[in-house]
């Protein structure tokens, strides 16, 4: 009877939960929960430039180094990192800007699901009390998965990091490190021939079926056509970066435009009203000539950077001065033209006068 009674328990217990739990057959897929979802995530951004080569713990000093971090994601702030080289092994303390991620993971967040415990890295506390990861470093140069568990979400998040070889003090790569300042030339000239052509196709895209592109429009001063000078006020973005003030201010048909340098060469277009605008000089700082759309008030502008390898579209405000008119030759940049001008006068002045000075002495003997 007993044996009939527990035969009837179990029997119920499957045909209730049989439905619902099945073991994990080979090949089958697993719940993923705990993995943030294509659309959970902000878009990626690309860590390094193209033409990096990894440089291996074996090619690096034994010591312990600050070092340059580059995240695919801001979600993920590392404040700053400390690498430590042994024996051609390399390992990086991060210290994170917040306390959101309890662990990470070397490899992707599906890969974590997957895996065991023991492979996950736990945070730990400075002194400060902020959240610390210690983690292996494959390479330096070179994009490295890492998944970050949210400890609001509690969900992985698939990141990309990149230790940067060339913000190690000299000496302590043993290798020759490549030129990144041209690395990161061609990777924007090759950014900028990239989306002048997306901008081309969608402009001709638009004309095939007539709908409108923006268009910023340039606001009417009187003023003979002709080239001048503006002052201008830059507001917004982190502060570090500046603009060339006065700016060159061109007028044509009464239309107000501004030439304008920013303190960077890592801009690669403005967006003034939505119209998009690409650099008219290929060296030297990132220089751009755009309409001047309203005086003395902040006109909203956007402007796309590359610094450290990842785009960056960041508002800021212009302000143009219309009483800050100045004529070309006005301008400060004319008067050191007109000052290094004058002392090459000079020099040449001087050392001709010593060539006939000379000259003469050499006749009297």
């Amino acid at each position: 009877m007993v044996k009939k009674f527990i035969s009837f328990i179990l029997a119920f217990v499957i045909s209730v939960c049989g439905a619902s739990w099945t073991p994990l057959q080979a090949g089958a897929e697993a719940p993923y929960d705990q993995v943030a979802g294509e659309g959970e995530t902000a878009t990626a951004q690309e860590v390094g430039v193209e033409g990096m080569e990894p440089i291996y713990g074996k090619d690096v000093a034994d010591g312990t180094y600050d070092v340059e971090v580059e995240c695919s994601s801001s979600m993920f702030p590392v404040e700053k990192a400390q690498l430590t080289v042994e024996d051609g092994e390399m390992t990086a303390i991060l210290t994170m800007g917040g306390k959101g991620y309890l662990k990470v993971f070397m490899g992707t967040g599906r890969e974590a699901a997957e895996s065991d415990l023991s492979q996950y890295i736990d945070f730990a506390e400075d002194e400060e009390g902020k959240h610390i990861f210690t983690i292996p470093v494959e390479a330096l140069d070179l994009p490295i998965e890492c998944a970050a568990f949210s400890k609001n979400k509690e969900k992985w998040y698939d990141r990309a990091i990149l230790f940067l070889a060339e913000s190690l003090p000299e000496g302590a790569v043993r290798v020759e490190l490549p030129d990144y300042e041209a690395l990161r030339k061609a990777a924007k000239e090759k950014r900028i021939a990239a989306l002048r052509a997306e901008s081309s196709k969608t402009t001709e895209a638009s004309e095939s079926t007539e709908e409108a592109q923006p268009k910023a429009e340039p606001a009417f001063l009187e003023l003979e056509d002709g080239e001048y000078a503006i002052q201008v006020e830059l507001e917004g973005g982190t502060g570090r970066t500046t603009v060339t003030t006065p700016a060159g201010l061109i007028i044509r048909d009464g239309l107000a435009y501004a030439r304008l340098e920013w303190s960077s060469t890592n801009y690669d277009y403005m967006l003034v009203d939505g119209e998009k605008f690409f650099p008219i000089n290929e060296e030297g700082y990132s220089t751009f000539e755009i309409p001047i759309t309203v005086f003395d008030k902040p006109m909203e502008v956007v402007a796309d950077t590359v610094a450290m390898s990842t785009p960056h579209e960041i508002d800021y405000q212009l302000i143009f001065h219309a009483d800050g008119i100045l004529s070309k030759d006005q301008t400060p940049q004319a008067a050191a033209q007109r000052m290094v001008w004058m002392v090459l006068l000079i020099i040449a002045v001087c050392v001709l006068v010593s060539w006939l000075n000379k000259r003469k002495r050499n006749s009297v003997r």
